[in-house]
């Protein structure tokens, strides 16, 4: 009771925009649902394209959500001066959370369409793609679980060491993301849907590794505790 106590009267000193740096992450997030919600219905040509739309959108946000949480981390321990760091630790789960409701409207939009047309569709674009969409299951279970264990409440239930085990298990996420991406998202230059018109485009794909880079290096430096402008 006493260190709950003492809990509650820290969260009650820090400054409002600490205390709300999880809410406001949420906001953000159901905005950016809604906004590539309307983008893309309102810029497709039919509702066809306008899935295919949202669900390209709704996988780049999640995977670059995923980056960015991951990054968050290492960045703050190699630069322990980086203006907003409390507010970035403790957004840190919430970006996290984000990207798997992102991931779950990409999934939607993909399977929804798919299984009211032809369930078919799901294995005949080819043998690439069949891959991708079997990276993408045991991605999408572990990126729940990751979700549903973001709490307070979990890292008690679970206890801490058990649950610091099974949230490293983020840092196999990130290559099978890329590699569910590449197979097929049109975004990254190597397949496409049947359902995608026009030619596939590398251009999410170098910028997505180009980020992935930063924070290899940024985790790399981390490992070898070496950090820049410590006050020690």
């Amino acid at each position: 009771m006493a260190r709950t106590a003492a809990l509650n009267m820290s969260n009650f000193k820090r400054p409002w925009h600490l205390r709300k740096a999880r809410g406001l992450v949420y906001a953000t997030l159901l905005s950016a649902i809604a906004g590539i919600g309307y983008v893309s219905y309102s810029t497709a040509p039919d509702s066809t394209q306008a899935w295919v739309a949202a669900r390209e959108l709704y996988g780049l946000w999640a995977l670059g959500l995923v980056m960015a949480a991951m990054l968050i981390g290492p960045i703050v321990f190699v630069l322990p001066r980086l203006p907003l760091r409390g507010h970035l630790m403790l957004a840190r789960r919430a970006l996290g959370v984000s990207a798997f409701a992102l991931a779950a409207l990409h999934v939607f939009s993909y399977l929804g369409p798919v299984l009211l047309r032809n369930w078919r569709q799901l294995y005949t674009p080819g043998p690439l793609w069949v891959a991708g969409l079997a990276l993408g299951f045991p991605l999408f279970v572990d990126m729940t679980a990751l979700a549903f264990t973001s709490r307070d409440g979990a890292v008690r239930w679970l206890g801490p060491r058990r649950w610091k085990k099974w949230h490293r298990t983020v840092y196999v996420v990130l290559p099978v993301a890329l590699l569910h991406a590449t197979f097929v998202g049109a975004d990254f230059g190597v397949n496409k849907g049947p359902d995608v018109p026009g030619n596939p485009d590398a251009g999410s794909l170098i910028g997505m590794l180009v980020f992935a880079g930063v924070w290899l290096l940024f985790f790399v430096l981390r490992k070898r505790n070496i950090r820049f402008g410590s006050t020690r």
